[in-house]
């Protein structure tokens, strides 16, 4: 029986080793089933070369094998990178939640617009629609002030006509004059709480509401 090359093998390189093993496993195939046809005839002297064979070829086949199977490793799949859900970021907003106690917002001039022309002397009715944006109810113990420009013949403050709760509107009115001198002439005003404490419109309660005029003179006539 010729004796088998041994095979090199690259571990790196699997498949041409399986080609090689299967290779050989066909030879000793080959040989196993020539050696088994090989029979002593009549008369002829019985040796161990046909038996012997098959066994030899047997035996290594099963090697062969053995050794093929412990070759061929299964590697598991990589296990799947699983990620956390994100939680989402939560902001807090007590600070717009939370409303001042006095803010006010204005809401339309009711009567003498911007711009309105008067006569020297006349007199008129100013009167403003106010909203109460805070979380304080306005009663009537609250003041409507004069803050700067021309008060126009008006009282320096006067009191609220009613109490305004929370998200409520007010109109505001006050008899006002018009000076003797053509030009035009602007009055502001604010709000003032029982304690003395003055207060306006917009988020800080800064701004003032206001009216503003033009006196014009009378037209000559012929």
């Amino acid at each position: 029986m010729a004796m088998l090359k041994p095979v090199k093998t690259d571990m790196k390189k699997p498949y041409p080793i399986v080609l090689s093993y299967l290779f050989s496993l066909g030879i000793l195939l080959v040989l196993a089933v020539s050696a088994g046809c090989n029979l002593p005839r009549a008369g002829q002297a019985l040796t161990p070369t046909g038996d012997f064979a098959s066994t030899a070829a047997a035996q290594t086949v099963s090697a062969l094998t053995t050794q093929f199977a412990s070759m061929i490793t299964t590697t598991p799949p990589p296990a799947a990178e699983t990620s956390l859900p994100t939680q989402p970021s939560t902001t807090l907003t007590t600070a717009e939640s939370v409303k001042p106690c006095e803010r006010a917002e204005f809401v339309s001039d009711v009567s003498i617009p911007d711009g309105t022309e008067l006569t020297p002397g006349q007199t008129f009715i100013k009167t403003w629609r106010l909203k109460n944006t805070g979380s304080c109810t306005w009663t009537t113990s609250y003041r409507v002030v004069f803050e700067s420009g021309n008060v126009l013949g008006a009282p320096p403050s006067f009191n609220l006509p009613v109490s305004v709760p929370p998200d409520a509107l007010v109109d505001i009115s006050v008899n006002m004059k018009a000076p003797d001198q053509p030009r035009e002439y602007e009055s502001f005003w604010k709000l003032q709480n029982p304690q003395g404490v003055i207060f306006g419109l917009g988020s800080n309660g800064d701004k003032s509401f206001w009216v503003k005029i033009k006196v014009v003179a009378p037209t000559q006539v012929p």
